[in-house]
């Protein structure tokens, strides 16, 4: 029998970017209804999965959020989900953990320990604790402590905010800067202004960047609710350093291996993205970030088979679990737009970029294609999604006062 939306519980999507559309289009097509909420407009704001249930909001209050998410579960008889889907709602939920988690279901590590994923230096901390292998990185404290640590550092290095999020308006769309040497890092490090945290300085695993392998996973009540999704990274944006323009689904057992153990090591429950690369100096995968939440690329997942969200979804409510699926190979994903200006970097400065342009070498057939935005059953997004880049683009002119 086929569920509508008044079987289940309610679903709320913190979050209305391409990673929020994909977690409303995962549960609305399984017959779950959504809201969607976020602090302005974004792609995701025009889905039908959110048109055609519980809407949008736009609060960028927070305690205004808090009080109406309250209001909002008090009118159903069972606790909606809340899933955060980027890392000012993951520090949100955190933040509120105690107001909401007897209103809402809510993975219990966001409590305390998805804190610590946020956290580039805790979590390296923990990678340390439990032996996983890792860049190395050095903490940056002001511009006279970096004398310190200079002579342990290797060149070139990237210097990198301990919270992205906090930090991105200063980042000014990139995602690390790139040291060459003592004097560049110096300069960086000058510059570096207090509001956006802490920082740090973080080893360069050498070789292009389609040796980073992506992982897609829940981590359940029980290890039998556990879900996994593997995939490789062929090209990324910005190039790089970046999040991922273009990924083929590809299993990966080693990665698989590595990642549950962490996790079950951590004691981590919920949805996360994991990412690694593999050094050509010893061929062992590193761990480079793992992220307690959907991230952009979840997409190529769902298309492949695999329901990451829906499985979270229906372990926090104790609902009986989906079926699990067995991934679909050659699953190509891509975000054109950012994966266009990725392939024209490598073409122009191929000879002067740290790392060497990607092997976009696929092992077998591409058996499907898919797009984090664009959807001929869902096609409104496409058409925010442009407007939003406009918006962006008229923002950043030169000549605008």
């Amino acid at each position: 029998m086929k569920t509508t939306f008044s079987d289940l519980p309610h679903a709320v999507v913190l979050g209305l970017s391409p990673t929020g559309l994909y977690t409303a289009r995962e549960l609305g097509r399984a017959g779950i209804p959504v809201l969607g909420v976020d602090r302005a407009f974004d792609c995701g704001s025009l889905s039908k999965f959110f048109q055609q249930s519980d809407g949008i909001w736009y609060v960028s209050d927070t305690e205004m959020l808090v009080s109406k998410l309250l209001t909002f579960a008090s009118r159903y008889e069972t606790k909606p989900i809340v899933i955060p889907t980027n890392d000012h709602y993951v520090e949100f939920i955190i933040d509120k953990y105690i107001d909401l988690s007897d209103h809402f279901h809510i993975s219990k590590s966001y409590a305390d320990l998805a804190g610590k994923l946020l956290d580039k230096l805790a979590f390296h901390s923990l990678c340390i604790q439990h032996g996983v292998d890792a860049p190395r990185v050095w903490r940056l404290t002001d511009p006279a402590g970096l004398n310190v640590i200079l002579d342990d550092i290797t060149f070139p290095c990237i210097v990198k905010p301990c919270f992205i999020h906090i930090a991105r308006p200063y980042m000014q769309g990139k995602k690390v800067f790139i040291a060459a040497n003592h004097q560049q890092l110096q300069r960086i490090v000058e510059n570096l202004p207090v509001e956006t945290g802490r920082w740090l300085v973080q080893e360069i695993i050498p070789g292009e960047e389609s040796r980073i392998t992506l992982l897609a996973g829940y981590a359940g009540k029980s290890a039998s609710a556990n879900e996994m999704f593997t995939a490789r990274k062929l090209r990324q944006f910005p190039p790089g350093f970046g999040s991922a323009s273009c990924v083929i689904s590809q299993n990966c057992e080693e990665t698989k291996e590595i990642t549950s153990q962490f996790i079950d090591a951590i004691g981590f429950n919920g949805v996360y993205g994991a990412e690694f690369k593999r050094d050509p100096r010893d061929g062992r995968l590193k761990i480079v970030e793992v992220n307690p939440r959907p991230t952009l690329w979840f997409h190529a997942s769902h298309v492949a088979g695999s329901r990451i969200v829906e499985h979270a979804f229906f372990d926090l409510s104790n609902l009986p679990l989906p079926p699990k699926r067995k991934q679909k190979e050659g699953v190509l994903w891509r975000y054109a737009v950012k994966d266009t200006a990725a392939a024209l970097f490598y073409k122009t400065h191929r000879e002067r970029f740290v790392l060497p342009a990607p092997n976009m070498t696929i092992d077998g057939p591409v058996t499907k294609r898919c797009w984090p935005v664009f959807s001929v059953t869902d096609p409104l997004p496409w058409l925010a999604e442009l407007y939003v880049y406009v918006k962006k683009y008229i923002r950043r002119l030169p000549w605008r006062l």
